[in-house]
């Protein structure tokens, strides 16, 4: 049975050692380690800013029927945003629409009588005030459906629904809503299939111009179902450019900027985040949005032929000549000198020694790594649950009626989680999770025994700056624990895990708002059982990246 390279008494620990040394010749951080750190800080970027835009792209404004004997539809179009309020207050909606609970059917309207219906054009009106009366809708019992849509232009100038006139069509809209989802699951699985294999700079070379080509065909989609092609796409790039970022990242960089520059990269997604929100925010028509996005993405094309592979990866799957010309670039780049005889004798070694096959399979084969791989799926999983069950709930909460400032406030309480995370991650990874997963679990039970008020929803954001600060550390923790050959398959396993966790969420969200506190309750334990199970993991603080396992 296999075992992780930590504890290696093997051929392959002498394989280990002299990699280490190598790499030790490159240093801990110089212009090298500086310049890839940025590229894929900027490759974190763009991955934030392709999540948030189908937020404010697929949103359905307040809608409802145009009424033609009763209102001008090109009148009310050049109407100002802040007056479309009253249009949805007008008198005669109480005898042109039919009431759904306490408000108006959003999709049918009642038909008016036969002599004023004839002949009228869904653009013009032929109101008088004698037509425009409830005289006119007296055969109450005949409803139809909506033959044009009017809809409040205070948030939105365009969205896809608009755009498409999808306002009923629920079934569609949930449907291409999950695209983007889709999409990162495939995404997952690529990286899973090919990155460890096949290199991190092959998942570059084909996803970074990808992205570019889909954001140029998004702003011409003809209809909804080319939009859904594009979301799909958009979910497997995204989720790509974002593992292999930070992947390339821990890979290239040692000692203690291991960990905090790779854990503030999150932080740099949420601010990619953030800027979509705030173009959103102040562009207002989708296609502007997707445009705003397309500006800095485009710089992504040169990627492929300036990232560099990472060394660790070439070392660690027998690349060596082509590893040890990059690093003696790398070297003399950050201005050292490389020992040539750790060089010869590595070289001489790995004649002897037996290739490192990169399989799957040892994820689960491998003992040490298997139990790796479960704690760190189950803490993912309940993460994933305890995350957007919270976030739902607090955007609820905190009643909201502008888009814009809710999703910015959800962004800058998940940054807060990332800088809590990255600035006392650095004293321990296992024990700091720890205390990060039992403290969100304590609070996420405390908060289903309080009343709404205002001390439930500091609560609620305290819970959602740990799990959010816990998924970050988890992620780097788990990178730091998986051996180069298998990193990425690993954490990826991991994060498609916590996206089955998500879709979970949607039942918790479901039972608790009819009030129920069980659910968080349950949710609350499960996260401070995963905190515990943390105690097994070892911990990697100081200590060098694993980059073989055992044979």
């Amino acid at each position: 049975m296999e075992s992780i390279s930590m504890n290696r008494p093997t051929e392959n620990v002498d394989k280990q050692k002299n990699i280490d040394n190598i790499l030790a010749s490159l240093g801990n951080i110089g212009y090298y380690q500086i310049k890839t750190y940025l590229l894929c800080l900027f490759l974190m970027f763009c991955s934030g800013i392709i999540a948030p835009a189908r937020v404010f792209e697929l949103i359905i404004p307040e809608h409802r029927c145009l009424i033609p004997i009763c209102e001008n539809y090109d009148d009310i179009e050049q109407q100002p945003p802040n007056s479309n309020y009253e249009l949805f207050h007008h008198s005669f909606l109480k005898f042109t629409l039919p009431k759904v609970e306490n408000s108006y059917d959003r999709c049918h309207s009642y038909e008016p009588i036969k002599k004023f219906n004839n002949n009228n054009n869904d653009n013009q009106s032929t109101t008088t005030n004698e037509q425009c009366s409830s005289k006119t809708f007296e055969l109450r019992s005949t409803i139809e459906p909506c033959k044009k849509f009017i809809f409040n232009h205070q948030y939105f100038q365009s969205t896809i629904i608009t755009e498409f006139q999808l306002y009923c069509q629920q079934d569609n809209i949930q449907l291409i809503r999950a695209c983007y989802f889709y999409g990162t699951i495939i995404g997952l699985i690529l990286n899973i299939i090919l990155a460890d294999k096949y290199g991190r700079q092959i998942m570059i070379r084909i996803f970074c111009p990808l992205t570019v080509l889909i954001f140029i065909l998004n702003i011409f989609v003809t209809n909804i179902y080319s939009y859904g092609f594009c979301l799909f796409f958009k979910g497997i790039c995204s989720i790509t450019l974002f593992q292999i970022s930070y992947t390339l990242i821990i890979e290239c960089l040692g000692g203690k900027w291991r960990f905090y520059l790779t854990n503030f990269s999150f932080a740099i997604f949420i601010l990619g985040n953030i800027y979509t929100g705030l173009c959103a925010w102040w562009l207002r028509e989708w296609k502007l949005i997707e445009i705003s996005g397309i500006i800095p993405v485009l710089f992504l094309l040169p990627y492929p032929f300036i990232l560099p592979e990472s060394l660790r990866w070439e070392f660690a799957v027998g690349k060596h000549t082509k590893a040890i010309d990059n690093i003696d670039k790398a070297v003399r780049m950050n201005g050292n000198k490389i020992d040539n005889e750790t060089i010869e004798s590595f070289l001489e070694q790995t004649k002897r020694m037996t290739k490192s096959k990169i399989s799957i399979g040892k994820l689960f084969t491998n003992k040490s790594i298997r139990l790796f791989l479960i704690i760190f799926l189950f803490i993912r999983f309940i993460n994933a649950i305890g995350t957007h069950g919270i976030s739902s709930f607090l955007s609820s909460s905190l009643n909201e009626d502008n888009i814009y400032i809710l999703t910015l406030t959800m962004m800058i309480i998940e940054l807060s989680g990332v800088i809590l995370s990255t600035l006392i991650g650095g004293f321990s990874r296992k024990f700091i999770l720890m205390i990060m997963m039992i403290m969100a679990g304590c609070f996420c039970i405390v908060c289903s025994f309080i009343e709404l008020n205002d001390w439930k929803i500091i609560f609620v954001i305290i819970c959602r700056i740990c799990l959010v600060g816990s998924v970050t550390l988890a992620i780097v923790y788990s990178a730091e624990l998986f051996p180069t050959i298998l990193r990425i398959s690993g954490v990826s396993f991991c994060a498609l895990i916590s996206k089955i966790g998500s879709m979970a969420a949607t039942h918790l969200i479901e039972l608790h708002s009819s009030e129920n506190p069980l659910p968080f309750i349950f949710v609350g334990i499960l996260t401070i059982i995963a905190g515990l199970l943390i105690f097994i993991l070892p911990e990697t603080k100081n200590r060098n990246l694993p980059d073989l396992l055992e044979n």
